[in-house]
């Protein structure tokens, strides 16, 4: 169920009577394949399955800024179903679901005039693999396996030769040994994504799955999975800056966590697969559009996909989950009787005013209390997520039925009227 909201930056922003709050210019989503926020997120302590304490990761990128969702839960900690679900945004999809037409938010990008592409370490299935209008994958899941593939779906000719020329480049960052090899897989894919992020000219969803922290966690042990994150974290500072400068959203998250037992990391199995340290994951919001907050409460893996679209200002119907309130403006719509004037202030200050229509949608209201003036009354009006207000007479009838008090006090006094005239009666009674 929806939160509580810790808020860290909240200032007044004035609204327009019409005007939407402008959109980003795309998005990519990092999945860091076995990342738990068990492990980064200064909140959390992770144990391991005997019940000792597991080291964390110090991080500056991750976790320094942005808007982060304290507690978010995937139902199934396996890289294919919980990719599933990512993209879908219903809690039991599996991968031939994301195939399904309009089922996506690659799909809903899509409609909205947005290119859809892919950087795939460790690979994926091919359903996800179909989604994308271009894709730089690897088709082998070993680490120092081969170099990535380039799938290329009517791509223009300067976006193919750059999807090639990272394909070729893999080879600077192979060859590497024990630590240094996994943290340098990942570079390569956030390099490569923040160079797209600067050359892209139209909307675009990029979507990345960087491997390599899975993977160390299952071979290296706990202390080297620290390690691994570290090093991605150190990467990621760029791949915020490019996104920042070109005013692209970036959402970072996982797929699942990774629980240890005395040295070898799980996630799937029976023994671990129902540890918080393999469910709960971080999700991470940076860019334009968007509060700076920390958001609490428990949510779900299905919540990502509506809550992207929303930001995106796309169709956000999909799946079965509920937008996470990031936003730093919401929308206030008010529906009247009749045309009228309505009045919204905050603190004693108008924010925003409108006359001439029966319905009117007021944008980038920030998170507050605020006042409403119309039809000849006032009321606050709380904003922390897109509300309507239906003011018409035949809906303000409706809630004024009887509540419980006004027909507890109407009993009272019928029970009173009726003792009265008992006493009454018997006093009749005796007179006779």
């Amino acid at each position: 169920m929806a939160a509580l909201l810790l808020f860290l930056l909240a200032f007044a922003l004035s609204a327009a009577s019409t005007a939407e709050a402008g959109s980003p210019e795309g998005a990519v989503i990092i999945v860091i394949d076995g990342l738990g926020s068990s492990y980064v997120y200064p909140e959390y302590q992770a144990f391991n399955i005997e019940g000792r304490p597991v080291e964390r990761a110090v991080l500056y990128n991750l976790t320094g800024g942005g808007t982060r969702v304290l507690d978010l839960r995937v139902p199934i900690p396996e890289t294919g179903p919980s990719h599933s679900v990512l993209v879908t945004g219903r809690a039991k999809a599996n991968e031939e679901d994301v195939s399904v037409p309009n089922a996506t938010i690659f799909d809903r990008a899509r409609e909205g005039g947005y290119i859809c592409l892919a950087i795939l370490q460790r690979g994926d299935f091919d359903q996800m693999l179909k989604e994308q209008d271009g894709c730089l994958y690897f088709p082998d899941n070993s680490i120092g396996g081969g170099e990535p593939v380039l799938l290329d779906r009517g791509l223009s000719p300067d976006l193919r030769d750059l999807l090639n020329g990272w394909r070729t480049s893999y080879e600077n960052y192979s060859g590497r040994e024990g630590c240094a090899a996994y943290i340098s897989y990942n570079r390569w894919a956030l390099d490569a994504a923040a160079e797209i992020v600067e050359s892209m000219d139209r909307p675009f969803i990029l979507f990345v799955n960087a491997g390599a922290v899975d993977t160390a966690g299952h071979n290296l042990g706990p202390e080297d999975y620290v390690e691994v994150i570290q090093g991605l974290d150190q990467t990621l500072g760029g791949l915020r800056e490019a996104c920042q400068r070109n005013e692209v959203l970036l959402v970072v998250t996982a797929d699942h966590g990774m629980a240890f037992s005395s040295g070898d990391g799980g996630h799937a199995s029976k023994m671990y697969a129902g540890l918080l340290e393999s469910r709960r994951v971080p999700l991470v919001f940076f860019g334009p559009g968007i509060d700076e907050l920390i958001v609490g409460g428990v949510w779900q893996e299905t919540d990502i996909a509506p809550t992207l679209l929303d930001l995106l200002e796309l169709n956000a119907d999909l799946g079965e989950g509920q937008i996470i309130p990031l936003k730093s403006g919401f929308r206030l719509e008010v529906i009247l009787d009749s045309p009228g004037m309505v009045t919204v202030s905050k603190d004693g200050v108008i924010v925003a005013e409108a006359d001439g229509l029966d319905r009117y949608t007021f944008s980038d209201l920030v998170r507050g209390i605020y006042n409403l003036s119309a039809q000849g009354s006032s009321q606050e009006v709380c904003i922390s997520d897109h509300r309507t207000l239906d003011l018409r007479t035949a809906k303000s009838s409706y809630r004024l039925a009887p509540s419980r008090n006004s027909i507890g006090i109407a009993l009272i006094l019928i029970i009173n009227l009726g003792g009265a005239l008992v006493i009454l009666w018997i006093l009749k009674r005796k007179k006779g």
